[in-house]
């Protein structure tokens, strides 16, 4: 078990922060990646600009 001096405010070890650091980055890439795909894909079948 981590004692207090190894956790930062959030009550994670670095450890721990630098897993969850990466999981949000893969869930933001991916959520990115979806949304420029649907960005094009409705200016494709209904482009905004001409």
């Amino acid at each position: 078990m981590a004692d207090n001096s190894d956790l930062s405010f959030t009550g994670l070890t670095d450890e721990q922060a630098q897993e969850l650091h990466s999981v949000y980055l893969g869930g933001l890439t991916l959520f990115t990646i979806v949304a420029v795909v649907a960005h094009l894909a409705t200016y494709i079948w209904w482009p905004w600009f001409n």
